[in-house]
């Protein structure tokens, strides 16, 4: 790797991510209906090694269920203690709509056309360590209630809605 500190820096600074830490948060809300132990949810690696198509494993995402995901990107250097999330969203169960069709859509619709730009920056900076974990649920309501729950308690760094007002508006009363 032949760079100036200049460029070096410059990358570095460009793949800035900043994570919001409040314990409080993580018990505000009542997930007990449901184990969010991670060893529980089905992990696969999200890209290619190349970063310029889906793993193979893909085709393990169920196209007959609904679920929660979380994209992470994985450091092999200290693995299990550098394992960063990115962004938790939901695919609920229609006619339209699985958790292989709406995991898909990331990189084929949503980083493709820069249509949302930190999903762009999350696969083109990370797709080379970006893993996707998932839990199967059964109830779409659930469904879309633990996701608002895990964003509200999260506030991981690619999720752009806040769901809930006082949150979202005490972030934006102390962004820069």
């Amino acid at each position: 790797m032949q760079t100036s500190a200049f460029e070096l820096g410059e990358q570095i600074d460009l793949r800035r991510v900043t994570y919001k830490l409040h314990s409080s948060l993580w018990t505000r809300y009542n997930l007990g209906q449901i184990d969010l132990n991670f060893d529980t949810w089905n992990i696969i690696k999200y890209l290619n090694d190349d970063a310029n198509g889906f793993s193979e494993e893909i085709e393990n995402l169920p196209n007959d269920r609904g679920g929660l995901y979380l994209f992470f990107a994985k450091c092999n250097i200290l693995t299990g203690i550098t394992e960063y999330p990115f962004y938790i969203g939901r695919a609920q169960l229609t006619d339209g709509q699985n958790l292989r069709k709406r995991c898909r859509e990331y990189y084929t619709k949503f980083a493709r056309d820069n249509e949302r730009p930190k999903i762009t920056k999350m696969i083109n900076y990370w797709g080379k360590d970006l893993y996707l974990a998932y839990k199967e649920i059964d109830d779409n309501d659930d469904i879309v209630d633990f996701e608002k729950k895990l964003i509200n308690s999260l506030l991981l760094p690619m999720n752009d809605e806040i769901p809930d007002q006082e949150i979202r508006e005490s972030i934006k009363a102390f962004q820069q």
